[in-house]
């Protein structure tokens, strides 16, 4: 018995990749159980493994974190495009804008497809809008070495453009009674990305008020975006939750989102007017 708990507490890695396979195993099968409303003995002896093996598994990171942790920071410096990921802030934001510039280019392919063959405005509507924030991201992008300041006051722009225009899909999906619709469990999935999304644009926002034109203007891009993911997922909450209507919130968050987009784009508009005096 000693050893046993002994082997339990100082587990080796290859017990633990299996308790962690498992524990996916279990958690997606209760998942599974929940949403297609299965009963029965076999159901709890589900939930029993996957609330085992997710208590385990959490220990496990709880007691290794710290070693996993540097075993991961060494990897990732023995490599020079990790090394810089991990240590340069304004690198690092360059590849995450990449990565989602790439994300709102296969966003516009799908809702352009979907607004053609379904003769919707309302995908076409969202279509536009990752089209703006695609033209958006890469000009920052390629003007990063050239002209930055010339970039900085063309997204500034945009991002005002880009409040008239949300202003407009609003007022379509007030009137139309719209809403972006996720189904099942996903709604919850959906909401924990949408919170992490306004939080970490946030937080790098603050971060990159002493940064560079190009890296100021990425962190400004993605508040914007993480502004109208907190439109969306309210949409889908209250689509999903609500029985009665739910214009008068859509249009209440709606203005909201819209009223500090523009706001960022005058801030940046007149943030670049102010370093431009002091060059001077």
């Amino acid at each position: 018995m000693k050893k046993l708990l002994s082997f339990l507490k100082s587990p080796p890695i290859w017990f633990m990749a299996i308790v962690w396979v498992l524990t996916i195993i279990f958690c997606a099968l209760s998942l599974v159980v929940v949403c297609l409303g299965f009963t029965g003995e076999w159901t709890y002896v589900a939930y029993a493994f996957a609330a085992t093996t997710l208590a385990y598994s959490v220990y496990s990171i709880v007691k290794f974190a710290p070693k996993i942790k540097r075993s991961i920071i060494d990897a990732l410096r023995s490599r020079a495009f990790t090394k810089r990921l991990l240590e340069e802030y304004g690198f690092r934001s360059v590849v995450i804008a990449v990565f989602s510039l790439s994300i709102n280019i296969a966003y516009t392919i799908f809702n352009t497809v979907i607004s053609i063959v379904a003769s919707s405005l309302w995908f076409g509507a969202i279509s536009m809008y990752h089209a703006i924030l695609i033209l958006m991201r890469s000009d920052t992008l390629l003007s990063r070495h050239k002209k930055p300041r010339a970039s900085y006051v063309r997204c500034a722009i945009l991002l005002i453009f880009l409040s008239l225009f949300l202003s407009l899909a609003v007022w379509q999906m007030i009137s139309n009674d719209l809403a972006f619709v996720r189904f099942g469990w996903t709604v919850y999935a959906y909401a924990a990305f949408a919170f992490y999304k306004i939080i970490t644009s946030i937080i790098n926002l603050f971060k990159s008020r002493n940064e560079a034109f190009t890296i100021k203007a990425i962190k400004y891009i993605g508040f914007a975006d993480a502004l109208v993911s907190i439109l969306t997922l309210q949409t889908s909450l209250l689509y999903a939750f609500s029985d009665g209507s739910y214009g008068f919130a859509n249009a209440i968050t709606g203005a909201v989102v819209c009223g500090l987009t523009l706001l960022i784009g005058i801030f940046m508009l007149v943030e670049a007017r102010r370093k431009n005096e002091r060059r001077k």
